[in-house]
């Protein structure tokens, strides 16, 4: 077919044929763009993840505590610290435990800066650990909520300044021991033992106690309970 445009004359057949080649050449260019763009992300070098909660729970290597002062609701009410403990691991997992726990008691008030003997050692065994109630899976792993009785609740107790220890022991391994944590034991001499109700502590919401680095201990002849 000849078309006639002015004074020229063309193929009309020809000009489309040279189109289509110059269309199918601009294609291919672009899909060798395409793959060669696919080809240089496919290589690019991804971050590593972070597999370490994949890896099996390893010893316990510290302890770390948090407490705070309550009345217990039990026939003979008694003041004490309710306490959210986590045993970590060396990734610093909060780990479940196999072996006891003492809970060392100082009570602070007229006590020698050089007396290292505790008052008393609470023991919380294997079996008392993993019960309904004390053992608890909490977003933050695995936790044991504890009940430290320091003396009966009644209206004339008086204000107490007491330093708690948690020593861990397990069945195999090295025991580990966390940091002293001093706290106040609310009494008749700032008048909120009237005020304070009989409760259970509130392991959800922990007031943050002074701490301090771990004291010496000498266990001789402490009383345990």
């Amino acid at each position: 077919m000849i078309k006639q445009c002015g004074n020229k004359t063309y193929q009309a057949s020809a000009y489309r044929k040279t189109t289509g080649r110059a269309f199918a050449c601009c294609r291919l260019f672009f899909a060798a763009c395409f793959l060669m763009l696919t080809g240089c992300a496919s290589i690019v070098k991804m971050p590593e993840v972070d597999t370490s909660f994949l890896k099996p729970a390893g010893p316990v290597t510290s302890v770390s505590a948090s407490w705070i002062p309550a009345i217990s609701n039990g026939e003979v009410p008694e003041r004490g610290f309710g306490g959210r403990v986590y045993f970590h691991d060396q990734e610093m997992r909060p780990v479940k435990i196999k072996g006891s726990v003492i809970v060392y008691v100082f009570e602070e008030d007229g006590r020698s800066p050089n007396d290292a003997k505790p008052n008393e050692g609470i023991v919380f065994d294997e079996k008392t650990l993993n019960s309904k109630g004390m053992y608890a899976k909490t977003s933050l792993g695995h936790s044991y909520n504890l009940w430290v009785p320091i003396d009966t609740a009644t209206p004339e107790s008086p204000a107490k300044k007491v330093s708690l220890i948690v020593r861990y022991i397990p069945n195999q391994g090295i025991p580990q021991m966390s940091v002293q944590t001093t706290l106040h034991l609310p009494g008749r001499s700032d008048h909120l033992v009237q005020d304070q109700p009989i409760s259970t502590p509130d392991q959800s919401n922990h007031s943050v106690p002074h701490v301090f680095g771990t004291r010496p201990l000498i266990l001789e002849s402490v009383t345990i309970r």
